[in-house]
């Protein structure tokens, strides 16, 4: 997979080691079609990607529709020579100079990523696609960083899709298509009528998970086979993984065996504003893993228990009462493998 940030980071050590600077600095970075450039301007530190669609042929009207966000510039652009090309035609996409330079590499990235796997899907609809779903991206209001307890949260829903990786290595890896936590679904996981809901709790404190609403563990025709998976979790400085480290280590699991479903995962916390980089101080080790099987009796609270007017309620399950419900841990990595 191509590193745009790695490029951009070369152009400008190369630029510092020559006597005789160029002020722009230029370096193809994949050399099948369309052939991809980066392009970086010493003068302003203006970022840029080069996307060769000589053989496109598209008209003005389909240039323009391309959408666009304050802080970057689409042009096309003709090269009689540009690089060790000659005659060609450039989408060139370009940053102003007095926006974030890593926010727009994520952008250069993204791109990047579709031109490589989107082989089937003609380069205009991919790139489309790609900067709409930013457009969006860039109209919305984000909070802050994330709370350690979601920053744990999100780690059980990471830890669950690496530790799934690593039992069915030969197996296609749709555990990412199946991941709908960050899409705001009630369940984190879910496979045609089954669902698998993630909790973590701090060993430290009672045996206690959060159910957010009434509807989490509800059954239904949509969502008739469900299972809690608890991890006992504790947060330190040292022992462990971080965020970063388990986000990483499932996009090498990925690229390895399914590269668009590695960008399909990047994509997914790229457009939850989650920046795994940042997240790298808080080291998680598991103490524990539990699995339950919701059904019959098991301790919850549905909507049809609700009295008129009553509704978005959270609520403590106190797992001690569960008992009778515990599972082996591999059959909910197996629900997951299920065709």
């Amino acid at each position: 997979m191509i590193n745009i940030s790695n490029g951009f980071n070369t152009l400008a050590e190369r630029a510092s080691k020559e006597e005789n600077k160029d002020v722009y600095q230029l370096e193809p970075i994949y050399f099948q079609k369309p052939y991809l450039l980066i392009g970086l301007d010493l003068l302003n530190n203006q970022k840029r990607l080069y996307i060769d669609i000589t053989n496109e042929s598209w008209n003005l009207e389909q240039l323009k529709a391309f959408p666009k966000w304050r802080g970057m510039q689409i042009n096309q652009e003709y090269f009689s020579k540009i690089g060790p090309l000659k005659e060609k035609n450039f989408l060139v996409i370009s940053q102003e100079v007095d926006e974030s330079d890593d926010i727009f590499e994520n952008v250069l990235q993204n791109i990047a990523d579709h031109i490589l796997v989107d082989e089937e899907l003609p380069l205009y609809t991919s790139l489309y696609e790609v900067l709409d779903r930013w457009h969006n991206f860039f109209k919305k209001k984000w909070e802050a960083k994330l709370s350690e307890e979601e920053e744990a949260g999100l780690f059980g829903e990471l830890y669950y899709i690496n530790k799934w990786l690593e039992y069915f290595p030969s197996e296609p890896p749709l555990i990412v298509n199946d991941w709908k936590g960050p899409l705001r679904f009630r369940i984190d996981f879910v496979r045609k009528k089954s669902g698998i809901e993630i909790k973590t709790l701090s060993p430290k404190i009672r045996d206690e998970v959060k159910i957010s609403s009434e509807k989490q563990l509800e059954l239904n025709p949509v969502i008739d086979e469900l299972f809690l998976y608890v991890l006992k979790i504790e947060k330190n400085d040292t022992v462990g993984s971080t965020l970063e480290n388990i986000a990483k280590s499932i996009e090498e699991k990925l690229i390895k065996k399914a590269p668009s479903l590695a960008v399909k995962f990047r994509e997914t916390l790229l457009f939850k504003n989650i920046k795994v980089e940042e997240y790298n101080s808080n080291y998680f080790f598991i103490h524990e893993e539990l699995a339950y099987e919701v059904r019959g009796k098991f301790p919850r609270i549905d909507s049809k228990q609700l009295p008129k007017g009553v509704s978005r309620i959270s609520y403590s399950l106190d797992l001690s009462h569960c008992e009778e419900f515990i599972v082996d841990v591999e059959d909910v990595f197996k629900l997951n493998k299920r065709k």
